[in-house]
């Protein structure tokens, strides 16, 4: 009896250390199990969330060209607002035809004016291009006017670009006689104008600033306007201009000049030959600075 408590004492206690042996090994792979477990739960949330993203990422955007492309052409008030924003038929650009290729100037204006097509702006490698798109035939009417009208006008003062300043005499308000002679190896910048040309007038201090910009330099500022004498030198005391004005030239500017709307700007070389002929103090101050940059 005596041999027998203790080999019953022995299996009990055996069996308590393996019973608790198992039950931590159950437990720790338990836990191994649940820690497996809840990683490929958060890999496979993630896949999903990833591949969500996917699913839900924005279609990539249009370029603005192509975005403004069909407002431009939705509404005569679209279309003149993006003309007013990127487009000046008188200024220098890259001119591309309706088939994407370089083409001349006065040939891309020559299209523009048949009211078939519209101008789009691009910039390449730093050089402002305009593109001719086919004007779609549901577009407004007042579209096809309204480009056709721009075209015809920036054509005719291309065709004047290049061509010898018609003579002149010119005597301002303060006595300065203004002629060949005078401006002989000068650049020359000529305003057209008139008193009751409200856009003229408003252009005053952007002119002045170019002046005084260029006041070191071999050009010389004039304005032609249409009014007499008088008037001028009495408006003239109200407003600061800082061109020298001619009075009573609106039969040069019409005959001789060609000018079609006002203002308009004339920028002649130091021979007397047109380089530019714009509508815009904006042009202008472009132009010019551009062309300055050569001397």
């Amino acid at each position: 009896m005596k041999n027998i408590v203790p080999t019953v004492l022995s299996i009990i206690i055996g069996f308590s250390i393996s019973l608790f042996a198992l039950n931590s090994y159950s437990s720790e792979s338990l836990k191994t199990n649940d820690t497996k477990t809840a990683k490929k739960t958060e890999v496979k949330k993630k896949t999903k969330a990833s591949s969500k993203k996917k699913s839900e990422k924005k279609p990539e955007s249009k370029t603005p060209k192509e975005t403004n492309l069909g407002d431009i052409q939705g509404s005569f008030e679209n279309w003149n607002k993006y003309t007013k924003e990127n487009i000046d038929l008188m200024s220098t650009f890259v001119p591309i035809d309706d088939k994407g290729v370089k083409t001349d100037k006065g040939v891309f204006l020559s299209l523009l004016r048949t009211g078939a097509f519209i101008p789009v702006k691009d910039v390449v490698k730093g050089e402002t291009q305009y593109k001719l798109i086919n004007l779609e035939q549901a577009s407004d009417e007042k579209i096809k006017k309204g480009i056709s009208g721009k075209a015809t006008i920036a054509y005719q003062y291309f065709r004047r670009e290049g061509k010898k300043l018609p003579s002149y005499d010119f005597v301002d308000l303060k006595g300065k006689s203004h002629n060949k002679a005078d401006t002989e190896g000068k650049i020359l910048v000529l305003k057209c104008w008139f008193i009751n040309c409200k856009i003229c007038v408003e252009e005053f201090p952007e002119l002045n600033a170019l002046v005084d910009k260029y006041k070191d330099d071999n050009i010389e500022f004039v304005s032609l306007a249409f009014d007499k004498k008088d008037k001028l030198v009495d408006f003239l005391k109200t407003k600061s201009f800082k061109f020298s004005t001619i009075p009573e030239q609106k039969d040069y500017m019409s005959k001789k000049l060609k000018v079609k709307q006002y203002p308009t700007h004339l920028i002649v070389d130091s021979n007397g030959v047109i380089l530019k002929m714009v509508n815009n103090v904006k042009t202008l101050t472009s132009e010019l600075d551009r062309i300055m940059e050569k001397q």
